[in-house]
């Protein structure tokens, strides 16, 4: 089968979802967390441990296992939502968004520099890109190209439905670079684990996190400031709040400074998940790399 015909039956397959009432959508939806909370041993295991690490010694068992299946209930909902949604028009999706602190991203973006908008897997990020919806603003999310051709074809197509435009991560950096320069607003997420390599060391929940240098050096560079955007559901509506920016710090000692800012925008998108824990992508091994450190003495030779 072509990559073109499957694409048209995941868009029939979203379309024939997204036809059904919303309250069935959610049925189908829990029930089907529930399900892959049971069968899933590999990302269930990573769930439990992450967060019973986030969070030492405040769940029994039971307790850890009844909200991780929270966890997987919130992720099966993404899909059915983004279902949900495409059958509405904007108008009518934005009577179930509210939008909060606007006025922090209006008074970065009066600086003249562009906006780097810092974000992270929690709630339906997938309509993050609503935010800017009926705004004079130009908005543009960097992402990461889907492995699945059709898929990724159909995600893109529904990402840039409200207005916002995809930049794909690979060579992205002058193509950002000339956006902030001409006061363009840039989206970003910055809670994945990467490798030793590509990031710095800085605390997460406490514990060492390998995080991505870039945002830090991009900040650093352009003067862009960086707002942080907090996406949570509430009942049956979602609310997207910027968050007052983060400071950057520029002090001459870059090796340092990337440090520092990186801490402090992981900070930031901590500061979200604690707000909603229950709502956040605990299904990423967020502290896979491990730091690097020496033998015992008595084991060199």
């Amino acid at each position: 089968m072509t990559n073109d015909r499957i694409y048209k039956m995941i868009t029939l397959l979203v379309f024939l979802m997204g036809s059904l009432p919303r309250k069935t959508l959610n049925t189908i939806s829990d029930r089907l967390g529930l399900l892959w909370f049971f069968i899933d041993k590999r990302h269930r295991n990573i769930v439990l441990e992450n967060v019973d690490r986030a969070y030492p010694g405040k769940f029994t068992t039971p307790q850890l296992e009844v909200f991780a299946k929270k966890i997987f209930k919130n992720l099966a909902s993404i899909i059915f939502e983004v279902a949900w949604s495409q059958r509405l028009t904007n108008d009518q999706l934005q009577k179930y968004i509210r939008i909060k602190g606007f006025k922090n991203l209006t008074k970065g973006h009066k600086k003249g520099r562009g906006v780097i908008v810092l974000t992270c897997h929690m709630s339906n990020f997938e309509l993050m890109t609503t935010s800017l919806l009926n705004t004079d603003y130009q908005g543009f999310c960097l992402y990461r190209k889907l492995d699945f051709e059709p898929l990724d074809k159909w995600v893109h197509y529904s990402r840039q439905r409200y207005g916002i435009k995809m930049i794909p991560l690979r060579g992205a950096s002058k193509k950002i670079v000339a956006i902030l320069k001409q006061e363009g607003i840039v989206a970003t997420l910055l809670d994945q684990n990467v490798g030793w390599y590509e990031g710095v060391w800085v605390n997460f929940f406490n514990r060492p996190a390998c995080t991505n240098s870039r945002l830090a050096a991009l900040a650093m560079k352009t003067g862009a400031p960086v707002v942080p955007l907090f996406a949570r559901r509430v009942g049956e509506n979602y609310i997207l709040e910027f968050l007052p920016e983060v400071p950057v710090q520029v002090t001459g000692d870059r090796i340092k400074d990337i440090e520092i800012n990186t801490q402090n925008f992981t900070m930031a998108v901590e500061s979200m998940v604690r707000r909603c824990p229950e709502q956040y992508f605990w299904v990423h091994n967020r502290w896979k790399s491990k730091p690097y450190s020496l033998l015992p003495s008595k084991q060199i030779h």
